[in-house]
């Protein structure tokens, strides 16, 4: 009896890890953003960060930089050279691609440029892990202390520095909890794959005996 019953009972404990799994990464993906830092006009600017943490960084172009843009001058995105200075003074190098539209109509100005794309051309390892699927600047922090974003004016086409430096953090409500929910339901979708599988071939196999008897 116990064992006919086996398989119903494999599959129900795998539908409740196959739950506990999409409901802790549809929460963990549900990130908010949290400023941390502001500065405007500025070619360097540093914040102090936590370990383990995630941070995304946003440098917003000058009106300036939008000028090529809107002439129609810039066909296609350009790179701004930057850097991201770990505390132990180990240097991250990027390239932030920005792209702005031709002036039309109203817009006799064009639209301010954005980062449509980052190129990481070296990382620090020991101070951060960088995102490379993000089309934004975004680091997780391997170590607590100040971290300074710089842009470089190294082929730049304005002499003008960004509108503003922005540093965020990117915080996943419960983080913790939806975390352990997340793996904790691998573990238990696992667990129950199995008795469903193995509880599935033994009652055919039964079935096989007696069928032959």
């Amino acid at each position: 009896m116990l064992r006919s019953k086996l398989p119903y009972f494999g599959l129900v404990v795998l539908l409740i890890g196959a739950v506990c799994i999409v409901v802790g990464e549809v929460n963990l993906a549900n990130v908010k953003t949290v400023q941390v830092g502001l500065q405007y006009s500025v070619w360097s600017y540093a914040r102090n960060l936590t370990s383990g943490r995630t941070y995304g960084v946003d440098i917003a172009s000058s009106q300036d930089w939008g000028v090529p843009f809107a002439s129609g001058s810039f066909t296609s995105a350009q790179p701004v050279n930057a850097t991201i200075t770990s505390p132990e003074g180990d240097v991250t190098r990027l390239q932030a691609f920005y792209w702005g539209e031709p002036a039309t109509g109203y817009f006799k100005m064009g639209t301010p440029p954005t980062i449509v794309e980052v190129e990481y051309l070296n990382v620090d390892d020991a101070g951060l892990t960088v995102d490379y699927f993000s089309s934004q600047i975004r680091f997780t922090v391997k170590q607590s202390g100040p971290y300074t974003v710089s842009v470089l004016q190294e082929g730049l086409w304005s002499k003008q520095p960004p509108d503003y430096i922005l540093f965020f953090e990117m915080v996943a409500p419960n983080r913790e909890t939806y975390t352990l929910l997340a793996s904790g339901g691998g573990v238990v979708g696992t667990v129950g794959g199995i008795t469903f599988i193995v509880s599935l071939f033994r009652s055919r196999d039964t079935k096989r005996r007696r069928t032959h008897r």
